[in-house]
């Protein structure tokens, strides 16, 4: 079931950590180790801040789209 407008349901959650970590996680720690760099904090502050924002922008979608799946409208 999806969630009305301005709100979120724990699956919009389970949803959105999918996206961080296959998505951004996944594809920044590739990034880091094909271009020959070490796993350390100073090369994950940027794959963290990316997967951070694609979790943010996730859920605002999820937040402004309602239960019919337009965007911006009431239900």
């Amino acid at each position: 079931m999806r969630s009305d407008f301005l709100h979120l349901n724990s699956r919009d959650f389970y949803k959105g950590l999918i996206v961080i970590i296959l998505c951004t996680f996944i594809t920044g720690i590739y990034q880091v180790i094909a271009n020959g760099g070490v796993l350390n904090w100073e090369t994950l502050k940027p794959v963290v801040i990316a997967a951070a924002g694609a979790g943010i922008s996730y859920l605002t979608k999820n937040l402004l789209t309602n239960s019919q799946g337009d965007f911006m409208k009431v239900e």
